[in-house]
């Protein structure tokens, strides 16, 4: 089970949009600080924050994970000699955190006036398979490659190489499709980053030939830089809702999991679980079911359980769940433990359901325990669902087709949700979605500058049937714009 709040989604957009805002300076409050200073010092924290909380230090499993954090300070710090402003302290601190290739440890910008002026040559790449394409352009601008031109190399490195050095050594994970969907307009991006040049010439290949171009960087409007890369990520508009369609099929849209009580996704999804048990029989007799992910970055897995115990029944998911896993070992250090222990007083002040609460509190009591007895984890045997029994004759209560519609922003209890769901018989349809890694349930604290948030795991799962960093692949893929509702409604009638 996740622990809220989510913050994958919300950092997300965070990195989007603040590393990427372009054309306001910094304020003089911010073009006053010593850098470098500002850079030895977050990188310090963060270092220290991880070897003090994060799972991975002492997980005999992952021998490596202790040389690769210091590897990471050594060059922060060799880093920040050089850096004499803001983009060099955030891209050398990204650079840090995109080292661990796990979505769960992340940056975060606490100030979104914050900006670095951002400059392009004229165009911006989106990927098609493994393949960098031109997808966007300014259409005043005769000298600059085509829409639908492949990218060949820059400056005689080839693209890959290229996408690699540029994207994948600030984003991490660039072996993700998810990554490349998500960030591969970034490569002719260029964002106040020192530690990547400018590219001076490009070859492209169009209609079957190969041409070069000179480009010309200048700087791009926030406002327009905003609006391309929004189009480039085809998101739709993160609406909740039930919705019976007009052939007898029911949409249900979920754009987060979100668990921090008083949410706006809190509310919504409570409100959408009560229609849903009031119209169960409604739900397991349409022809088809569409459980709509698109957007969500994860949150709690409660709600994805309560949704599968309301659409198949407990008999059910008794026979079809996954297999357990092993155990949750839970790295014990204090700042973990005051996290939960906030959860734990939150939701009780809240009234949470029980069954949330006691989970809060037996992680407390058995983090004190571990604490006092001096051992990095307190180690829990635990499942991923219901108890799994003989029970596979269940009768199946369910009429029709449920399908899982995904895109790359899935991730965390995103992808709890489509094993939860998968096992139970849905079929999941449209776009591979991101990966997690086993360390979950992320807290956040402040790094001294004041100016970043860092987002780390507090426990590791021991087990777990889908693999460390590896995505959830639909059965059925959509071509076509993920953000076009109406057109993924008359693909999905095409496969029932």
């Amino acid at each position: 089970m996740k622990t809220p709040p989510a913050v994958l989604a919300g950092l997300s957009v965070i990195l989007c949009a603040g590393a990427a805002a372009a054309q306001n300076a910094p304020s003089a409050m911010h073009q006053s600080r010593d850098w470098s200073a500002a850079l030895r010092e977050d990188a310090t924290a963060l270092h220290a924050a991880i070897i003090g909380s994060h799972p991975g230090v002492h997980d005999t499993l992952n021998p490596m994970f202790r040389d690769k954090v210091d590897a990471s300070l050594s060059q922060a710090l060799g880093r920040a000699g050089t850096t004499t402003d803001a983009g060099g302290w955030w891209w050398a601190m990204r650079s840090f955190v995109a080292g661990f290739d796990d979505g769960h440890v992340q940056l975060g910008l606490t100030d979104q006036s914050f900006s670095f002026p951002t400059r392009w040559p004229g165009f911006l790449t989106t990927y098609r398979g493994g393949d960098a394409i031109v997808a966007s352009r300014d259409d005043t601008d005769g000298n600059t490659p085509p829409i639908g031109a492949r990218l060949v190399e820059c400056d005689g490195v080839s693209a890959d190489q290229l996408a690699e050095d540029r994207i994948g050594e600030f984003r991490g994970r660039w072996f993700l499709e998810s990554q490349r969907t998500t960030f591969g307009s970034w490569l002719f991006m260029s964002a106040s980053n020192p530690w990547v040049p400018e590219m001076q010439t490009c070859r492209f290949e169009i209609e079957g030939g190969v041409r070069a171009w000179s480009l010309n960087w200048r700087p791009i409007e926030a406002s327009d830089l905003s609006t391309r890369r929004r189009e480039l990520l085809q998101r739709p508009a993160a609406v909740f809702g039930v919705e019976a369609l007009d052939d007898g099929g029911v949409w249900v849209s979920m754009p987060s999991f979100n668990g921090t009580p008083g949410s706006e996704a809190h509310t919504a999804l409570t409100a959408m679980l009560d229609e849903m048990g009031r119209k169960q029989g409604e739900l397991r007799a349409a022809p088809y079911v569409v459980l709509d992910l698109r957007g969500n970055g994860g949150g709690s897995s409660h709600w994805s359980a309560a949704l599968a115990t309301i659409l198949w029944g407990e008999d059910w998911l008794r026979g079809h769940t996954l297999p357990p896993i092993e155990a949750i070992e839970w790295r014990a250090s204090e700042p973990n433990l005051a996290t939960i222990q906030g959860y734990l007083d939150e939701w009780t002040a809240a009234g949470e359901d029980a069954e949330r609460i006691a989970w809060a509190r037996r992680i407390v009591d058995g983090m004190t325990e571990a604490r006092a007895a001096g051992r990095p984890y307190w180690r829990s045997v635990a499942t991923t669902g219901p108890e799994v029994t003989s029970e596979l004759n269940s009768p199946l209560l369910v009429g029709g087709r449920v399908y899982v519609l995904t895109d790359p922003a899935c991730a965390s209890a995103c992808l709890d949700a489509v094993d939860i769901w998968k096992a139970a018989g849905a079929v999941q349809i449209g776009r591979e979605t991101s990966a997690d890694t086993v360390y979950m349930d992320t807290r956040t604290e402040p790094l001294p500058s004041g100016l970043a948030n860092l987002t780390l795991p507090m426990k590791v799962w021991r087990g777990r049937q889908r693999g460390n960093n590896e995505p959830q692949r639909p059965a059925h893929v959509f071509d076509g714009d993920m953000s076009d509702s109406a057109a993924l409604r008359v693909w999905i009638r095409s496969l029932t």
